[in-house]
């Protein structure tokens, strides 16, 4: 075995240019499939979780907003659309409806704590469903006038550790506010938010002369909604629309279709361009090994001469065949694995925050079924020449050869 691997290696490094191109065409198809299975595996690990993140089973939001609800929601985009305070109640009377938490949205100006704008949410502390779940460590119990509650990427470049904010001062709208509570990642928009008691928000929006939208207090954004257990959240979203005029809803299985969608998009075009790329690294090497095998008939001719057998010109052509593969497998993977870890936080932002990486096991074990393939790879891409070189008679071999 070792002579066969090392009379390989020099086989391969008698032709580097070749054997490079083989390299770097299986290095593309496998770093590309990996990233198509990471991403698959991801959209399947953040669709399953939407519903736990958002709290909420509907969303009720004015007609016409839902394409900016979706952005606040998802991203945490700033936004503001107002309706009726009334429409809670409304909601709440429907038959199914557990509980509801009323919302206020505000957008800020720019802000010495951030880099551009911010989506400000005001919120019910004694309603809400939605917020304490995601609040981390030494966070006050009650929300004084002046105090607000950020999510964990607001402020995470200026300070560093998220909790360091906490009892900072922030300024938005010309007000002094204080942090009084950091929330934990959810991969949501509530990542890039900022929350506050209703009555703040209320006072911050009318009391500052730089907010150019003007919000009443009998006036909200948005209603969350808890259905009854064993109701199902699509019927009681029809009763809403049906008995609430001018609202319309959102659930969290409209929030993962939509998502799935846009998720599943981006992996089949990673998989299509992987699975593209894999067939033709194949063929590449098939078609490359035959020709170099052919270019080298003589030379296995007296090998067989010098009373080589047929099984071991079989196994040093499949050996060739699989360095190249597993060399060029491998180097493809590592480099997309530490491309998706490098830039996970990039990724992140295009596919809206909200993805879920796999766990490291899962990376560990998409390489490792990797390799496999890329070895499955170099036994096909070797195996037509190994088998018609190995039948050749030894002086065929060398009066056929160049």
């Amino acid at each position: 075995m070792g002579t066969t691997l090392y009379l390989a290696k020099q086989n391969l490094k008698r032709n580097l240019f070749r054997t490079l191109i083989m390299v770097l065409s299986v290095a593309l198809a496998s770093g590309t499939l990996l990233g198509a299975v990471v991403l698959a595996q991801g959209v399947r690990d953040t669709l399953g979780t939407v519903h736990q993140r958002l709290g909420a089973d509907l969303i009720g939001v004015p007609k016409g907003e839902l394409n900016n609800a979706r952005g606040a929601l998802i991203s945490g985009t700033p936004t503001t659309f107002f309706m009726d305070k009334s429409v809670e109640q409304a909601v709440a009377n429907v038959t199914g409806v557990k509980a509801t938490s009323p919302q206020v949205y505000l957008r800020s100006l720019d802000s010495p704590c951030c880099i551009s704008m911010v989506h400000m949410v005001g919120y019910d502390p004694n309603k809400d469903f939605t917020i304490k779940p995601w609040l981390i460590n030494n966070t006050k119990t009650a929300l004084g006038p002046n105090d607000i509650i950020v999510g964990a990427k607001v402020i995470s470049s200026v300070v560093g550790v998220p909790t360091k904010a906490i009892g900072q001062t922030l300024v938005f709208l010309g007000k002094p506010l204080t942090v009084a509570g950091i929330l934990d990642i959810t991969g949501l928009g509530t990542d890039y938010t900022v929350f506050m008691p209703m009555e703040t928000a209320y006072k911050l929006a009318q009391g500052s002369p730089l907010y150019p939208v003007p919000v009443k207090q009998n006036q909200i954004s948005a209603v969350l909604v808890k259905v009854q257990p064993g109701q199902n959240p699509q019927s009681v979203a029809k009763a809403i629309r049906d008995g609430v005029p001018n609202i319309e809803v959102i659930t969290t299985a409209d929030l993962t279709e939509s998502l799935g969608r846009e998720l599943n998009r981006l992996s089949n075009i990673m998989g299509l361009i992987g699975g593209t790329l894999g067939v033709i690294a194949l063929f590449l090497v098939g078609i490359l090994f035959t020709l170099s095998i052919q270019q080298r008939r003589r030379e296995f001719g007296l090998f067989g001469a010098m009373g080589a057998n047929r099984g071991y010109i079989f196994r040093l052509i499949i050996t060739e065949s699989i360095l190249v593969t597993g060399t060029g497998g491998l180097l493809g993977l590592i480099l997309s694995g530490l491309g998706l870890y490098l830039g996970r936080n990039a990724l992140a932002k295009v596919l809206g925050n909200l993805y879920i990486w796999p766990q490291a096991s899962y990376f560990v074990l998409a390489i490792g079924i990797g390799c496999l393939v890329t070895v499955l790879m170099g036994i096909l891409g070797g195996l037509y020449s190994a088998l018609r070189t190995s039948r050749l008679e030894p002086m065929e071999a060398i009066r056929g050869g160049k």
